[in-house]
């Protein structure tokens, strides 16, 4: 009777630590870090400012790193769907931004560029996000 009661006890010990270390090895894709390279650029050239955004804890070289984070947790990390909408006037100057955001949201590879007519619709539209 000593003998299953300490069989019984280390089973359960053994599954219980298996459960305990499949947890710790692989964190669950919704707390998973995420990492993303921003740029900003003139259409069709290289990109003239570029920064590294973390999120899931925010951080990095992004200065508004946690608004830019909380910004982009709304739209799941694709700011294409955005729309901050900053109520300031943008003139009609036809000067377009090619904004690219790569890299991890949350342990998904993402990789999502969009042109904006210039860089205040940009920046109305996307808050902080390309704010670099």
């Amino acid at each position: 009777m000593l003998k299953q009661i300490r069989r019984v006890l280390l089973t359960t010990a053994l599954i219980a630590g298996g459960v305990v270390a499949s947890a710790t090895m692989a964190p669950a894709q919704g707390n998973a870090p995420s990492v993303l390279h921003l740029s900003v650029g003139p259409e069709g050239k290289a990109a003239q400012r570029m920064t590294v955004l973390e999120c899931h804890p925010a951080g990095g070289a992004h200065k508004f790193a946690q608004k830019a984070c909380d910004d982009l947790e709304r739209v799941q990390g694709d700011f294409r769907q955005m729309n901050v909408n900053l109520a300031r006037a943008c003139t009609m100057e036809y000067a377009p931004v090619t904004a690219t955001l790569e890299g991890t949201w949350r342990g998904n590879q993402v990789n999502y560029t969009k042109t904006y007519p210039n860089s205040c619709v940009l920046q109305n539209e996307t808050g902080v996000v390309f704010d670099i």
